[in-house]
């Protein structure tokens, strides 16, 4: 991943491999996984775990980098870490078994507010791939990462629709993760914005995701944004556009 890239580049890649590990081989071959979806590191720990496993018949390597997570213009940037780090860096990981990597701080010290990283999980090409002298489309994994303040601010999430986005702004401690979301109009009528996971607003940032044109068109003016916040049902007023 090249340094201040967009998340975004890489998610139609992330979606390729998983359809193409779905849809199986002719030759045996690991299978990556991870065994959690984020690193929660609170204030003061020196170090994070994150198990990565194998549930195909071959072994599989990988690679586990970690970049600092920060939201500018809207959208995700990532640029390498050199506040944390991963042990091991590489691996490789027999069929059917597991490995565990640190997630290790160099220093242990409580932030003054909360930093945000992904962990970043590409992996490697097998023998197979080789001896196939094929194109081989591969699993990444981008894993949040967070490492909390000692007495964070809660999260406190401010939404409006701007010329067909949806921008929402964290004025709070704690990054908000925004699951299943919908927009409601005055007549209670909705409009899907996402099934499941949307993204994150870090603390103290703003992120912005384009909305269906189309549905927007048949949707009276939105009032409310219907949100699996953090895990648990919220209904947020959308502020009016400026």
């Amino acid at each position: 991943m090249k340094p201040g890239c967009s998340v975004r580049q890489w998610a139609g890649v992330a979606t390729l491999a998983a359809l193409l590990a779905a849809s199986g081989s002719l030759h045996a071959r690991g299978q990556l996984q991870t065994r959690q979806t984020g690193v929660d590191m609170p204030a003061g720990a020196r170090a994070g775990r994150l198990v990565l496993a194998n549930s195909g018949d071959a072994p599989v390597a990988a690679q586990v980098r970690v970049y600092v997570w920060t939201q500018e213009n809207g959208e995700d940037r990532l640029e390498p870490a050199d506040d944390l780090m991963v042990s091991p860096a590489i691996v490789e990981i027999p069929a059917a078994g597991e490995q565990l990597v640190r997630v290790v701080r160099p220093d242990a010290s409580a932030p003054e507010r909360e930093r945000a990283y992904r962990v970043v999980v590409d992996e490697l090409p097998s023998d197979t791939d080789r001896a196939d002298n094929a194109v081989a489309v591969r699993m990444r994994f981008l894993i949040p990462a967070f490492i909390r303040a000692a007495d964070p601010a809660p999260t406190d999430l401010q939404c409006r629709i701007a010329i067909g986005t949806l921008v929402c702004d964290n004025r709070g401690g704690r990054a908000a993760q925004l699951g299943a979301t919908d927009l409601l109009d005055a007549a209670g009528n909705s409009l899907q914005v996402s099934p499941g996971l949307l993204g994150y607003v870090l603390a103290g940032s703003s992120r912005s995701w384009p909305l269906p044109a189309q549905g927007l068109t048949t949707l009276g003016a939105p009032r409310t944004l219907e949100v699996l916040l953090n895990g648990q049902s919220a209904r947020i007023a959308l502020r009016a556009e400026h």
